[in-house]
């Protein structure tokens, strides 16, 4: 479809339109067409990062202000940033499409085209940040992203790099001290996740697994604690995730068996009180803020 044919975009301000315009099928049918890829696979990828969105924008809250420039590491397809960039933001793009995310970079320039936004777009890895070519940032955040990085500490050790001195850093990812994979619905064996491919030799040959790092709430601290940095994590978040299913019929209809049988066994009574006390440490997903901006 020519963009200059398009439906009419939603406002800027109307996130709720926003989410529902990213499943509209022309917007499907012109990220397809763009890519490349088939309209079936275009559309099953937006149902899962449609709903990001508003993972995102709730990530963000309380952290956005005028005049900032902000980093997204892993933008994906760039559905949050287009919603920020949108809205006024100065949003700069990272995204190198591997991993298992190689149509990403495809899809990304069929979004932009579409709600005709240009923002800078880094195809780099997050540990090649640097200030000297690429200036600094007020905020950088990420959604579902850092699991996915190979030299983890490197890319944190470059983002802190590139972090204005006031700045702050937010992310949201799995927390693979519990022994779960949300990528593939699956238990994990306890103390040594990566073995879990020894028992499941399917999934040792997909990208997405051998993308995956195991990240722990110990080794964000640990980083954070080497490089003097401030740091905290949000609470309840397992607990929030189980009322997800309650409340968004898309995301519960994309869990597998054992996220619905956790919901049935944890979500609701008073199980679901103590679900929502459970500390940081041993909840997935979890979320926290970092840098030398988050004590001000």
């Amino acid at each position: 479809m020519n963009v200059l044919n398009r439906p009419a975009l939603p406002s800027p301000n109307d996130l709720a339109a926003y989410v529902a315009h990213l499943t509209t099928p022309a917007f499907v049918a012109h990220l397809a067409e763009r890519s490349g890829i088939p309209e079936v696979d275009v559309r099953r990828r937006l149902d899962d990062y449609a709903g990001e969105v508003t993972v995102g924008v709730e990530l963000l809250e309380g952290l956005l202000a005028p005049g900032q420039r902000i980093l997204e590491v892993g933008a994906g397809v760039g559905l949050l940033s287009v919603w920020l960039i949108r809205r006024g933001a100065s949003v700069v793009l990272l995204e190198v499409g591997a991993g298992g995310f190689d149509a990403n970079r495809r899809l990304l320039d069929a979004v932009l085209e579409w709600f005709d936004v240009a923002p800078l777009v880094l195809p780099l890895r997050a540990e090649q940040l640097a200030a000297a070519e690429h200036g600094t940032f007020d905020l950088i955040f990420s959604v579902n992203v850092l699991e996915h990085i190979p030299a983890l500490e490197q890319a944190l050790a470059a983002m802190l790099g590139v972090l204005a001195p006031a700045g702050v850093m937010r992310h949201t990812c799995a927390n693979y001290a519990v022994p779960y994979d949300p990528h593939y619905e699956l238990p994990l064996i306890p103390l040594a996740p990566q073995l879990t491919g020894l028992l499941v030799p399917a999934i040792r040959r997909q990208e997405v697994w051998q993308s995956l790092n195991f990240i722990t709430y110990g080794r964000v601290v640990r980083f954070c604690r080497a490089h003097g940095l401030e740091y905290e994590f949000d609470r309840g978040l397992l607990a929030k995730a189980l009322r997800r299913m309650d409340e968004d019929a898309a995301f519960r209809r994309r869990r597998g068996r054992l996220a619905r049988l956790a919901h049935t066994l944890l979500g609701t009574g008073p199980v679901a009180a103590l679900v929502a006390r459970l500390p940081p440490r041993w909840a997935t997903p979890m979320v926290f803020s970092c840098g030398p901006g988050l004590a001000r």
